[in-house]
């Protein structure tokens, strides 16, 4: 795949790996935090399978349907990703919530505008209340990224040569 490519393959290898990169440490991540209670925790395992299957369809078959394929799942393991933040800010506001009404209205909210219905979202992005770490959330994203960069000028249309 990467051979006789020059500059375009070498691109390509350094994009691969770096999915494997981000394939790898997302998983070392989602399993040292034992992300796995319930449907929407396996969330994140399944999309990073996902990427696994579709990087090495595109390694063995480089060709405009592997290139989808692979594009496909980029743009799907990126709304996993937004998703996944979703579910993180939620479930820190609710556990953030469910705090503050059991405070004797200990003000965590670091100067952050926040009302008597919950914590700010200050606290809740910064994980001042709840659990779920945000950053976490978006591992996913950049392996994601660079599946999909990693088929620039796969597929594309090729012009005959001038001659």
């Amino acid at each position: 795949m990467f051979r006789g490519e020059g500059a375009a393959g070498a691109l390509r290898a350094g994009f691969i790996l770096l999915v494997a990169v981000g394939v790898v440490g997302s998983g070392l991540a989602l399993a040292y935090e034992r992300h796995w209670q319930g449907p929407w925790q396996l969330a994140p395992w399944i999309t990073l399978g996902i990427v696994v299957v579709a990087t090495a369809a595109l390694m063995v078959r480089p060709t405009g349907a592997m290139a989808w394929l692979a594009r496909t799942v980029a743009v799907l393991a990126i709304a996993s990703s937004a998703i996944g933040v979703w579910q993180h800010i939620d479930a820190n506001y609710n556990v953030g919530a469910a705090g503050h009404d059991s405070h004797d209205h200990h003000d965590h909210s670091h100067g952050d505008e926040s009302d008597e219905n919950g914590p700010s979202m200050g606290d809740v992005m910064s994980g001042a209340a709840g659990h779920a770490p945000i950053p976490a959330a978006l591992a996913v994203a950049p392996a994601g990224l660079a599946l999909g960069l990693a088929t620039i000028g796969l597929g594309g249309r090729r012009r005959p040569p001038q001659g």
